[in-house]
């Protein structure tokens, strides 16, 4: 189950930062099939989308299907289809393996590709609107689907609908600039709640878990949602489109974490001395990811029974971003070795994967703790998980 999650907690972080920028919709959609894919171990997904007459539903996007099925196959939303039951109840349509199931009709180009088991859910409509459409994972093994899954699958759906949403009103913000700003911020308001309620999802988990390992992954899977829901909160806010006031955004990301993630015991004192910096929404992401996994183990490796100091410095000279983090812990140890020797070390792999995202120069050190030293140019370009350059 924790492997699961982590997969889960990941997909979700990928497509939050991706569908926080992009207005390209078809890649939206792809990446959309390939996280839920990856994240719930299928070999297929797919988005369809539900045609103007409210009868058939085109794949749109999808993820390891042959040639002339994505933009060309037509589903019938039909009552006897899984995808007309879905459509027409709001309840997610499940079929553990559809050789043996009875009460729906499934598309031939699924049986040609020896699909044995479905979960679909409904991406939903605007306002109150008919569905966009429905999103379904598709595999070849015979699949007793948990709820877990089906609630992640629903809530990455909700995820998918606020992202076509905003990017459908982002086509007509650009024809009318002087409601762009109005209509943009109440887009990640709304993708701000679907996060928020994914985050109350995974809450729910957690209070219901009995294994401290299955706990600790959901809180730390809640904590990296709730960077994103900042990130969110302050483009709803901020009078600057798109652009984030990156120290006190840092700064109330140390105390929410800390406040959230320390045992009650302990003392933990936060340091902040931030220079003031406006900066793009995608590169406060990363930083924020960051930030978030550094608070996060100084948190989970400090000495039991000790206080504890986390500071948080940020200066800029030259159009160079100096960031840097420290605690007064235990230190990193031979932790940066193993990691490079023995590839282990998740925490220090995602800072230092996210690090080179963003083309950014770091250094570690252990003097009297651990201290975590970032430096890269305000010009950088984000580069996305994937993509050619």
């Amino acid at each position: 189950m924790v492997k699961e999650l982590l997969a889960q907690r990941e997909a979700i972080v990928q497509y939050g930062r991706m569908a926080l920028h992009s207005n390209d919709l078809p890649h939206i959609l792809h990446e959309a099939c390939r996280l839920t894919s990856e994240a719930l171990g299928t070999e297929f997904a797919k988005v369809l989308e539900l045609q103007d007459d409210g009868r058939m539903l085109l794949v749109v996007a999808g993820i390891g299907w042959k040639d002339g099925i994505v933009g060309h196959e037509k589903v019938p939303a039909f009552e006897s289809s899984s995808e007309g039951f879905a459509l027409k109840t709001g309840a997610p349509a499940v079929s553990d393996n559809i050789n043996t199931e009875d009460r729906f009709n499934y598309a031939e180009f699924i049986k040609r590709h020896g699909v044995k088991s479905i979960m679909n859910v409904v991406i939903p409509g605007p306002d109150g609107r008919p569905p966009y459409g429905l999103l379904q994972v598709d595999s070849r093994k015979p699949r007793d689907f948990e709820q877990y899954d089906i609630e992640f699958l629903q809530g990455y759906a909700n995820l998918v609908g606020a992202a076509i949403e905003r990017n459908h009103y982002q086509r007509k913000l650009n024809e009318a600039l002087s409601v762009q700003e109005r209509m943009f911020a109440e887009l990640q308001h709304r993708i701000q709640n679907n996060l928020t309620v994914i985050s109350s999802l995974l809450q729910m988990k957690a209070r219901k878990a009995v294994h401290p390992l299955v706990k600790q992954e959901i809180s730390e899977i809640i904590s990296s949602i709730q960077v994103l829901t900042d990130i969110y909160k302050q483009l709803y806010s901020s009078e600057k489109l798109g652009r984030i006031d990156l120290g006190g955004y840092l700064s109330s990301l140390c105390t929410r974490v800390t406040s959230f993630g320390s045992p009650q015991k302990q003392k933990v004192k936060i340091e902040t001395k931030c220079d003031p910096l406006s900066i793009d929404a995608e590169l406060a992401v990363p930083l924020g990811l960051v930030t978030n996994e550094f608070v996060t183990n100084s948190l989970k490796h400090a000495p039991e029974g000790h206080d504890l100091t986390i500071s948080l410095t940020l200066s800029t000279d030259n159009n160079i971003l100096s960031l840097q983090l420290a605690d007064t812990g235990r230190g990193l140890g031979n932790a940066v070795d193993r990691k490079n020797r023995e590839g282990g070390g998740s925490g220090l792999a995602l800072i230092e994967g996210l690090l080179a995202q963003i083309k950014s120069e770091w250094e570690w050190s252990s003097r009297d703790g651990t201290e975590l030293a970032i430096r890269l140019p305000l010009s950088v370009k984000v580069v996305q998980p994937g993509a050619n350059h």
